[in-house]
């Protein structure tokens, strides 16, 4: 019994540091309006910060990914916290364009230490079986993050100013790292692979991995690109403040809140098929972003749109970075496959970013909607090839 109220208390300490790492993440979009307003930057630099946090977060989780199948998980939760939140504390100085850039990239390279050392640690404490079932709940803490990161930064922004938005998620952050620190050292752990299957190159020889690789960057160049462009959309559409469009893009992730909660239920109606679930959300998607192209004329009808469309980009994002990765616990590589599709989904992020801050600069945000639109269909096929209809236990013994 103390055994597991200790992990309980361990799964919560989990919960609330990668919700902590959200909310010094959402803090540039919420804060974005104001500073193009102040001048502080422009769109096309707000673009390229965007892409380099991707670019940054996708080779960190790669690298962090296989380490931390390598490392006490506790080493890489505990650092990525601290430096998250330094990185965030000397934005709050609200630095020149250059150093902004620079420590916008340590900020990334701190969030991508954690959550593959997440996942195996929980190996260790759960087992696959319970894992299975906590990795998904997990999982809403990214939308509770960019719930209570939108809400608090908008509010820092509106009453204390734009340094207040990176200075108060740096002190939660870092407090968090302190506490795991305190916490987490002497935990249990799941076992390091053996060094043969340490090389990438043993990724690149699995079908099951090089399938879900294109699906997870296309996935990604949608997903954080909606979390980085939604408060501008709404004031350059709708000519809607910060304050007001705040409401607005709250829809967003309480929508893709209630899809992660969902997700469960869904895994195990489609009878644990995690790939027919990506299915059917990028056939959704394609439709919703449609509808984007239409120019919706009232902002509660964007909004919806935004919001359903983020909430499937969700559920995949559950299916290829928590579900997936899991198949793989046998082997003792969870961390390293979890490192390895978090890395194409950032990829896809980064590339995103600096392509539309170009483009909405010059032709507005038609051509981005268009973009989701086409990458969605493409995903459906890649993911019907995948065997979507195959059970678990079948896939995993379909290496190649």
């Amino acid at each position: 019994m103390e055994i597991s109220k200790r992990n309980d208390r361990i799964f919560f300490l989990f919960y609330f540091g990668y919700m902590a790492i959200y909310i010094a993440r959402l803090n540039l979009s919420m804060a974005s309006p104001a500073m193009l307003q102040d001048g502080i930057l422009t769109e096309v630099q707000l673009g390229f910060i965007g892409s380099a946090f991707s670019v940054v977060y996708s080779c960190g989780r790669l690298f962090n990914g296989v380490l931390g199948d390598r490392l006490a998980p506790w080493l890489l939760i505990t650092a990525g916290l601290l430096l998250t939140g330094c990185a965030n504390l000397l934005l709050g100085i609200l630095p020149p364009y250059f150093l902004f850039l620079l420590l916008w990239c340590l900020n990334a390279f701190g969030q991508s230490m954690l959550w593959s050392s997440m996942l195996r640690s929980m190996t260790g404490l759960y087992g696959k079986a319970r894992t299975d079932k906590k990795a998904p709940i997990l999982g809403t803490s990214i939308a509770l993050g960019n719930i209570l990161g939108i809400l608090l930064a908008s509010w820092l922004v509106s009453g204390f100013g734009i340094r207040a938005a990176f200075l108060v998620p740096g002190c939660l952050t870092v407090l968090t790292g302190l506490v795991c620190l305190r916490v987490l050292p002497g935990l249990p752990e799941a076992p390091k692979p053996p060094k043969q299957e340490f090389p990438l190159v043993r990724f690149v020889r699995d079908k099951r991995i090089r399938g879900q690789m294109l699906p997870a960057l296309f996935h990604g160049v949608i997903k954080d690109n909606i979390s980085l462009w939604m408060a501008v959309y709404f004031l350059d559409r709708f000519a809607i403040d910060l304050e007001s469009s705040a409401w607005y893009v709250l829809l967003i992730p309480l929508i893709s809140l209630a899809s992660r909660f969902l997700y469960p239920v869904c895994y195990r109606l489609l009878g644990r098929r995690e790939n027919l679930i990506s299915m059917v959300c990028f056939a959704v998607s394609a439709a919703l972003s449609v509808a984007l192209c239409l120019e919706l004329p009232h902002p509660i009808a964007a909004a919806l749109c935004l919001s359903l469309l983020y909430a499937l980009i969700s559920m995949i994002n559950t299916s290829l970075l928590s579900m997936f990765p899991l198949r793989f616990a046998k082997e003792n590589m969870v961390s390293s496959v979890s490192g390895l599709a978090d890395f194409a989904t950032y990829l896809g992020a980064g590339i995103g970013s600096a392509v539309y801050g170009f483009i909405i600069a010059r032709y507005g945000y038609l051509p981005m909607f268009a973009s989701w639109a086409v990458l969605c269909i493409v995903s459906v096929i890649l993911v019907l090839r995948q065997h979507p209809f195959v059970k678990e236990k079948e896939n995993e013994t379909s290496a190649a």
